[in-house]
Parts: C-alpha cells; sequence; structure tokens
C-alpha cells in the first residue's frame, strides 16, 4: 500500500492553515452528497503511526467502503497536492515564475502571443528573477517563440541571441557550484586525509579562473558560495579569524536582500551555525549574543516553518551543550541536555544523520562528565550501532575512542584490549587519530593488560605531565580540552 504511506507522510507534514485550505478546496470540486475525500482525510490526520492494519481498522470503523480504496487514495493524494500548490503558488519566486510559465504556454496555444509576452514581461520584473538560470532559459524560449510569430523574424533573432547569454551564466554557475560541492568535501576530509594534502588540493581549486575573475556576482546565491568557498579553506587551515570574517561576508548578502533571506532560511541558518561554532570556546557573551540572534530569527517560510524551527532548536541547544561544557557549567549542561532529550522524544525531527551523530555523542559526553558511564555507552552504541563512519566520520571515531573510555571506566578490560584493537585496524588506512587519543589509548591499552599491577594514577600523572607541554591553556580546541579534563580527573579521582 504505497498510496496511504504516502498520504501519511504529505498529511503529517500538513500545518493547520494547509489542513484548513484543503477541506475548502476539496469542497469546491465536489458537488452534491458527502465528500468521501474529506472523510478519508480526516481519517488519515488522526492516525498516530504508519501501519496499514491500523488504517483498515480505522476505515471500517467509519464505514468507508474499501471497494475503490486504491482509486480514492490516488485521487486523494492528486487533491492534496493540487491544494498546496494553489495554497503556496506566490509564496517564493521560483513558485510566481513556474505559474507564469504555465499561464504563458496555454496562452500560447490559444494563439494569444502578445499576452503572453506581456506576461513574460511581468514575470522579468518578479525579485530573485536572475537566481535561477533554468527558468529563465525557459522563459526566453518562449518568448523567442511568441515574438516570431507576433513580431517577426528579425525581433526573434534578437531574443534568441540573448540565450547565448544565459547558458554563459549557466556555464559559470555550474563551475561555482562544482568549486562549492569540493570545497566541502576537502572541509569534510579533515581527519581522514592528511591536512597538507587536503590544503594543496584547495590551493589548486581556489585558482580556478571563474573564481579569479569573478569578485561579484548577480546572483545572491554565488556570491554566498563564493565566501562560503574561501570559509572551508580558513576552517582546513585552522585559521578560525579568517574562516569566521567569510562567514559573515557570507551572512551579510543575506542581510543585504531580505527577500533571499527570506526564501532561504535553511541557508541562513547553516551559515550562522557554523559562526556559532567558533564563537563557542570563546567568551559566553558573544556566543550567547550569536545564539540569540539565530533564535530570534523569524523570517520563516510558512513551507518550511517546523522544519526550521526543528533545526535552531536542535542546533543552538547543541551548541550550547558544547559551551557549557567548556566552560565547564555542568548543572546549567544538564538542563540543557533534559530539554534536548525531551524534544527528541515528543518532536518529529526532519535532520539528517550528519546531527543526530553529534547529538548523541554530546549526550554520552555528559553523561560521562557525571559519572554515568552506562547511560553514556546508551547513546554510544545509538551512534556506532545505527549510523555508519562516511555519515560524519569525525564524530563517528571519537564516538568510537569515548566507547572504549566507557569500557574502560567500567571495567571491561577485555573489551577495552578487543575494542583498541579492532579501532587501530579498522581506521589505520582512512582516519588518523590525534596525539592525545594515540596516547590516551596506549596508556589504557597498558592498564587493561595488567589492571591489577599497574598503577593506574601515576601512569595517567605522567601521561598529564608530558600531555601538557604540548597544549597551551588557550587551546581553543574543544576536543583537546576535553581529553586534558578527562586526565586531570583521573590524576586526582585514581585511587590505584
Amino acid at each position: 500500500m504505497k498510496n496511504d504511506k504516502l498520504l501519511f507522510e504529505v498529511i503529517n507534514s500538513m500545518t493547520m492553515n494547509e489542513k484548513r485550505y484543503f477541506k475548502v478546496f476539496c469542497n469546491r470540486h465536489i458537488i452534491g452528497g458527502q465528500n468521501k475525500y474529506v472523510l478519508l482525510f480526516n481519517i488519515f490526520q488522526k492516525i498516530k503511526s504508519f501501519d496499514d492494519k491500523s488504517i483498515i481498522e480505522s476505515l471500517k470503523e467509519h464505514n468507508y467502503s474499501l471497494k475503490f480504496i486504491s482509486s480514492d487514495m490516488n485521487y486523494l493524494k492528486k487533491m492534496l497536492l493540487k491544494s498546496l500548490n494553489e495554497f503556496h503558488s506566490e509564496k517564493t519566486f521560483d513558485i510566481k515564475i513556474k505559474q507564469q510559465l504555465i499561464s504563458i504556454e496555454i496562452l500560447f496555444y490559444k494563439g494569444l502571443y502578445q499576452e503572453c509576452l506581456e506576461l513574460i514581461n511581468k514575470a522579468k520584473k518578479i525579485k530573485l528573477f536572475n537566481e535561477s538560470n533554468y527558468l529563465m532559459l525557459e522563459l526566453l524560449n518562449w518568448e523567442k517563440k511568441c515574438t516570431g510569430y507576433s513580431l517577426g523574424l528579425i525581433k526573434a533573432i534578437e531574443v534568441n541571441s540573448s540565450i547565448e547569454s544565459c547558458f554563459n551564466q549557466i556555464k559559470i554557475e555550474k563551475e561555482i557550484t562544482d568549486i562549492y560541492y569540493n570545497s566541502y568535501l576537502l572541509k569534510n576530509n579533515l581527519g581522514k586525509t592528511n591536512k597538507e594534502k587536503i590544503i594543496f588540493e584547495f590551493e589548486n581549486l581556489l585558482k580556478n579562473n571563474v573564481l579569479l575573475k569573478n569578485n561579484l556576482f548577480n546572483s545572491v546565491r554565488l556570491n554566498v558560495y563564493c565566501q562560503l568557498i574561501y570559509s572551508n579553506y580558513y576552517h582546513v587551515k585552522k585559521d578560525y579569524l579568517s574562516e569566521l570574517n567569510y562567514l559573515y561576508k557570507a551572512l551579510s548578502f543575506f542581510d543585504f536582500n531580505e527577500d533571499y533571506k527570506f526564501e532561504n532560511p535553511l541557508d541562513y541558518i547553516s551559515i550562522s551555525i557554523r559562526v556559532i561554532d567558533i564563537k563557542k570556546t570563546g567568551s559566553s557573551d558573544e556566543f550567547y549574543s550569536e545564539l540569540k540572534k539565530l533564535r530570534d530569527f523569524d523570517n520563516i517560510l510558512d513551507l518550511q516553518k517546523e522544519v526550521i524551527q526543528e533545526r535552531i532548536f536542535l542546533f543552538t541547544n547543541q551548541a550550547e551543550l558544547e559551551h557549557l561544557l567548556y566552560v565547564n557549567q555542568f548543572d546549567d549542561a544538564a538542563i540543557v541536555l533534559e530539554n534536548i532529550l525531551q524534544a527528541i522524544k515528543t518532536s518529529k525531527y526532519n535532520i539528517e544523520p550528519y546531527y543526530f551523530i553529534k547529538i548523541y555523542y554530546l549526550i554520552a559526553s555528559i553523561n560521562c562528565v557525571f559519572g554515568n558511564f552506562s547511560n553514556g555507552l546508551k547513546y554510544i552504541n545509538k551512534v556506532i550501532n545505527v549510523f555508519k563512519f562516511s555519515d560524519r566520520p569525525n564524530v563517528f571515531v571519537r564516538a568510537e575512542f569515548l566507547n572504549i573510555i566507557i569500557h574502560y571506566e567500567l571495567k571491561n578490560y577485555d573489551l577495552v584490549l578487543r575494542a583498541i584493537g579492532n579501532v587501530k585496524l579498522k581506521y589505520k588506512a582512512k582516519y588518523e587519530f590525534n596525539y592525545f587519543e594515540i596516547k590516551i589509548l596506549e596508556i589504557i591499552y597498558k592498564i587493561s593488560e595488567n589492571p591489577h599491577i599497574i598503577k593506574e594514577k601515576t601512569e595517567f600523572q605522567n601521561l598529564y605531565d608530558s600531555i601538557k607541554k604540548k597544549f597551551s591553556q588557550d587551546d581553543v580546541d574543544l576536543l583537546k580540552n576535553n581529553y586534558i579534563k578527562y586526565l586531570i580527573t583521573k590524576t586526582n579521582n585514581s585511587k590505584r
């Protein structure tokens, strides 16, 4: 029953306004008698979770005939999509232009060429028209046809020549987008590949002529992409001030183009999160200032409202949790953690695995801070057993590392020895552990081999004394900071 699964997902995603509009829309299109499609819609609306059996039982309870249920669901699906199309017909510049294109095509086949040209000129005046060269190309194609039939061959040739300029813009857009995607691939390879090699590849990428020749584009999106390409480069170089500078430049294009900001809130949020990510190891005043700015973000498109609210909540609370751990405000961190756990239980997040891996890792980390290693292990197992290394390599490996620490603290020494061997073998070819991790694994392995003979406190004290020379108190690396805290705890609390 594929159709009912789709219906469940669509209806479950609809806002109250969309549902209200659908019922009005549906009643306009049914004449006489009971509207069985509204009844079917209401039944699906009450279903808490998708299950074929419960759906059939609900239909029978309402005396809904199952004789033509497949056809009814097909029709309901079409009605739903039509009502959503109509409800959102003026929401974005893309949708507005597409609506004009539909009208132009209908008028063209009626032979109303001059009227078509009027609509084409109207479409060209829509804000953010330059953001979609593909739609512009389609519009120019209709303009060429209509001009040829109404104004003659010479005028049609003029329009046709302008199509070449559009093709050039599409070519530039593709090149910039390719560089943009590759910059993220390189950024995400940090830790998996030699840093110097990544920087070398990045610098070759930045030599592309399309970047060097064009300092500013007509498209807001391409200007944002360019700033993010350079921010990714400086992230790889660990020049966080320069990275922050380019992230702010990217955000400035949104601030100067409110319509683009209104229509692309998810992009705005993702850049803001990167700013917050850098600020979380700085002063609390600056961090909370950026956090408040994003939480107060209210230019939300109705079409994406729930998705945006989910992301803002999840991302800002994740960042706040990390900041509080960094500044040792563990009681406040516990409150934020509880908010996250409650939200995960009661909300349906449309969030990629990439982000959930980090959330579960942080939940495990703070449980370990409070000495609740068993609960920490539960969330680490969620990362290791539910997700894949490729979903988020950096954090996935951190989770594997924390898994070993947890088993060590639980005195599961055989598991520790086995896990260290497996991790070294598994990541030998595709991931480089940092100096801190290598040294901590070495000492944990050594103690786990002879836990009742080797003096734990002495070993950890010696390790801490050797490592702290390589660690500056001003180092803003959150991970190193956590490892140092762990070593300090072991030197203070260890009884053996």
